[in-house]
């Protein structure tokens, strides 16, 4: 599988360096990973946080792994490849999941942010334009509790036009994304036949409230914060082959089979 820069991809878009890793896709599915590069961005200073809320600059251990490995198990089983934006660059410089107000300090770093969310937003229409309907699945990891995926939807909000269109069970049913996983054995929380609302502190951030359909639009997108069982090297490639079995079933249940006519 071969990856470009996004200057390559999208020349209207600043970027120098190999700090964002994209892939043009042939499915109604993106995958976002915003934080676990660990490239500096070239001349730019740390990130300082000041009157910052939810101020982070720790990196989501190897999600950036776990991405392009997904990507490849997309494509291997559903023979098409997936949207794909992997940052390469530090979150101590810029945070591709916060709003730009609260994601760079310095004006180094501002065209990498750009760049992101360029790519993100035209993988988004591309989606929207030729296949209808869609799904994002901005992938990060978190420390609570090794063992769990932490749904993150602003609970339920930014799959609004999935669950408008087929009900709740497909976001927390049998064929969902989650349902598929629950299935396979990971722990979810919330627990999909659960009615409470999931943790503050994993709830969905910029880029799921920004790509889904909380204010329109009809591709939705879900944030999973994975435990460290899930993203260790050893388990990187089960784990991606488990989701690439859900997103599967998910697909064929609630996705469009072929582009608009």
């Amino acid at each position: 599988m071969r990856y470009a820069i996004v200057l390559l991809l999208f020349p209207s878009v600043v970027c120098a360096d190999d700090l964002i890793t994209t892939q043009p896709g042939a499915l109604p599915i993106i995958i976002s990973a915003p934080h676990g590069g660990r490239k500096p961005i070239p001349d730019c200073p740390l990130r300082k946080g000041d009157n910052i809320d939810k101020f982070v600059t720790v990196n989501d251990t190897n999600t950036e792994l776990l991405a392009v490995k997904l990507a490849e198990a997309i494509e291997k089983k559903m023979k098409a490849k997936p949207y794909l934006v992997i940052a390469q660059f530090e979150r101590k410089y810029v945070d591709a999941n916060r709003p730009a107000k609260d994601a760079y300090e310095s004006e180094k770093a501002k065209p990498y942010y750009e760049a992101y969310h360029k790519y993100l937003k035209e993988s988004r229409d591309a989606v929207q334009k030729d296949w209808g309907r869609g799904i994002v699945i901005d992938l990060h990891g978190q420390a609570a509790d090794a063992a769990t995926i932490f749904r993150g939807t602003n609970n339920l909000k930014t799959l609004k036009h999935l669950i408008d269109r087929f009900g709740k069970a497909a976001a927390t049913g049998e064929k969902s994304i989650l349902g598929q996983l629950a299935k396979s054995g990971y722990k979810i929380f919330p627990s999909n036949d659960s009615t409470d609302t999931e943790n503050p502190r994993f709830s969905g951030g910029y880029i799921t409230q920004t790509y889904g359909s909380k204010d329109g639009g009809s591709v939705d997108a879900i944030q999973l914060e994975l435990g460290f069982e899930m993203r260790t090297k050893a388990n990187l490639d089960k784990f991606a082959n488990d989701l690439t079995d859900a997103l599967s079933t998910f697909a064929k249940e609630y996705l469009p089979a072929e582009k608009k006519k």
